[in-house]
């Protein structure tokens, strides 16, 4: 009976995923960038197949996965080795195999800390990559979901584990080098207005979807006769970056979308870095004639 109300309540506050409203158009790059990706390929693997073609066709230059384990390694690394000349796997044991991450990039990159979780739920990871726009750091996350300890659907665990995914992310954010730009991303559990969500607003950072795109689902989930969707997968940046676009990619057979976004050095930063000969040029260029 619980878990019928959990549905209940779920598919009543909950719409049905639908196309996404834009509220930003999307910018054209100026100056160095980047693409960034975030997908939980689901650890049963549906269609694995699948989910590797969408990978490979958003050619995005840092991918962050969530749900990965040894078999997947092997098709990815099989698949994709070409595309990605940095790959880094992490599969710790237990959580029903969903614990494993990924990190595949175009760009040199080295780890900068694993982090256990302090829920008992899944553990996050950082790494740094060598950008064109500079070094950026990633820590890709899978929080914890909205389930009970022994991974049930309950009320008390949908309404009440906000905290825990909280605790995760101010956890995660010791470990982040102060002063690099950096990225949050994977699969949070929890929609735009989230707690661990408005915990990273209030240190610095955006979300860049729903500047975009404020309505597209990233999670569907079919229970009986119920379609369940939500907005659980972000990609939270430092304001030391600039958002020229972000998107979901309603491809792939896992029930999470991937989500993409694409970044630069923020205009008054990529200022600051020019050389100062460049600077006083246009300095020059907008006084007034004398």
């Amino acid at each position: 009976m619980e878990q019928v109300k959990y549905i209940a309540l779920l598919v009543i506050s909950i719409a049905v995923a639908g196309c996404g409203q834009a509220v930003r158009s999307p910018e054209t790059p100026v100056g160095p960038h980047f693409r960034i990706l975030t997908y939980n390929v689901n650890w049963g693997g549906p269609g694995a197949e699948q989910a590797v073609r969408a990978i490979s066709s958003a050619d995005a230059d840092i991918v962050c996965l969530q749900e990965t384990h040894p078999a997947w390694q092997k098709l990815i690394r099989a698949r994709l080795a070409r595309q990605y000349t940095f790959m880094a796997f992490q599969h710790p044991p237990g959580l029903r195999g969903a614990g494993g991450m990924a990190f595949l990039s175009k760009f040199p990159g080295e780890q900068a800390a694993y982090v256990p979780s302090v829920t008992g739920w899944f553990d996050g990871w950082i790494a740094k990559f060598q950008t064109p726009a500079g070094p950026v750091q990633v820590n890709n996350v899978h929080l914890r979901p909205k389930l009970s300890d022994r991974a049930g659907l309950t009320l008390s665990a949908y309404f009440g584990t906000g905290d825990d995914r909280q605790r995760e992310v101010e956890r995660y954010y010791t470990q982040l080098e102060p002063g690099v730009p950096a990225i949050v991303a994977g699969d949070f559990n929890e929609d735009d207005k989230g707690t661990a969500v408005k915990w990273l607003r209030k240190k610095g950072f955006a979300d860049a979807l729903p500047l975009f795109d404020r309505k597209t689902k990233t999670w569907h989930w079919k229970a009986g006769p119920f379609n369940l969707a939500d907005r659980f997968d972000h990609i939270m940046y430092t304001r030391d970056l600039h958002c020229y676009s972000a998107r979901v990619l309603q491809e792939g057979s896992s029930d999470h979308y991937p989500v993409t976004a694409v970044f630069g050095l923020d205009p008054e930063q990529q200022r600051e870095n020019e050389p100062p000969r460049f600077r006083q040029r246009n300095v020059s260029e907008d006084s007034p004639e004398r």
